[in-house]
């Protein structure tokens, strides 16, 4: 199959873009690269559109990373002539933006790392063709390529950024962490609250960020990989399968993975065997000591969580599962997949 790929390329190895291009050439697709924001941030938007429009002929698909600055004229020319869209989208707000939903009805096959009801809530509000739930893959490759970073010289590490849109598991979480002395952050989250003191430092804190603050590519690698504990908890807590793809960064360097529990994780690991979860801070108190004495234990889990990532959870597995749905309208791939038309 020839693609056109318009995403977000300027970013790091872990970006989403940059893994979904390595799954649809592992799974035998012809890949052009338009980094849509690039060209537009250069040329304008409508240049952008247009070169979108020529470079569409001859391919099959249109495969979309987020897409917010194009709009439902383009799709449906790009439709009329043949080309099927697809679009793949992972964030998670309170309300589906309005631009997403203004593409939707020109999108064949929508992709969500949300299921349920809030995949259900796009599908019925955008009118796509397909929509369908994937969960944020691996890339194997990184593993080996960083696989000299030192493991476990720190004992918990919390990663992420501060903003208000968080939900009170988060908070608990955050504000738990800070009175200990074991934890690390990186990314600012122990500055996430609702207070407007607080706003403002995080203003400031986009142009002059700590030693702790943002860390990208080879540094987040880096600081997952320093954590004999990783503790994740999502913005939003209520979502089928729905979680941060921090989980998927975590468990593909090896790092024990401790997130809040959310629903459906039983569908994507055994729990117990290849991650561990946690439910309030009584829970996480008593999961943390025990974990980071029990080192055995920790490491065996992770080691399995890391081959289910790794093995399974890959980049040509999902896409492979995305083209499936493309193809043939459904895919057989993982028991967990979920498609409404």
């Amino acid at each position: 199959m020839k693609v056109l790929h318009a995403g977000i390329f300027k970013d790091h190895e872990l970006g989403g873009d940059i893994i979904f291009e390595k799954g649809l050439k592992q799974n035998g697709c012809d890949v052009e690269r338009f980094d849509y924001r690039s060209v537009a941030l250069e040329y304008g938007t409508k240049y952008m559109l247009q070169q979108l429009v020529e470079k569409i002929d001859n391919k099959d698909i249109l495969f979309i990373g987020k897409g917010e600055q194009f709009n439902p004229q383009t799709l449906r020319t790009v439709r009329n002539r043949g080309v099927e869209v697809v679009l793949w989208y992972g964030d998670m707000l309170p309300e589906p933006a309005p631009w997403l939903i203004n593409l939707l009805p020109e999108v064949d096959f929508f992709f969500m790392s949300s299921g349920g009801d809030a995949l259900r809530e796009y599908f019925v509000k955008g009118s796509p063709r397909m929509a369908a739930y994937y969960f944020n893959p691996s890339d194997p490759e990184l593993s080996d390529k960083y696989s000299s970073i030192p493991r476990c010289t720190r004992d918990v590490v919390f990663t992420g950024t501060s903003h208000g849109l968080v939900g009170t598991e988060r908070l608990q979480t955050v504000n738990y962490l800070k009175t200990r002395t074991d934890v690390t952050f990186f990314g600012g989250a122990e500055r996430t609250t609702d207070n407007s003191r607080n706003r403002i430092i995080r203003f400031l804190g986009r142009y002059f960020k700590s030693k702790s603050d943002w860390v990208r590519g080879q540094e987040y690698i880096a600081a997952i990989k320093s954590a004999s504990i990783g503790v994740g908890v999502n913005a939003f807590q209520n979502i089928p399968r729905y979680t941060s793809d921090r989980l998927s960064h975590y468990l593909t360097f090896g790092t024990f993975y401790l997130p809040w529990r959310f629903p459906g994780i039983e569908e994507l690991f055994e729990v117990g065997k290849e991650i561990v979860s946690f439910t309030g801070i009584e829970d996480l108190d008593s999961k943390l000591t025990y974990y980071l004495n029990e080192q055995g234990e920790r490491e065996a889990i992770a080691a399995a969580g890391q081959q289910k990532m790794l093995h399974q959870y890959n980049c040509k597995n999902i896409v492979g599962m995305m083209l499936d749905i493309v193809k043939t309208g459904t895919s057989d791939r993982f028991s967990w997949v979920e498609i409404l038309s």
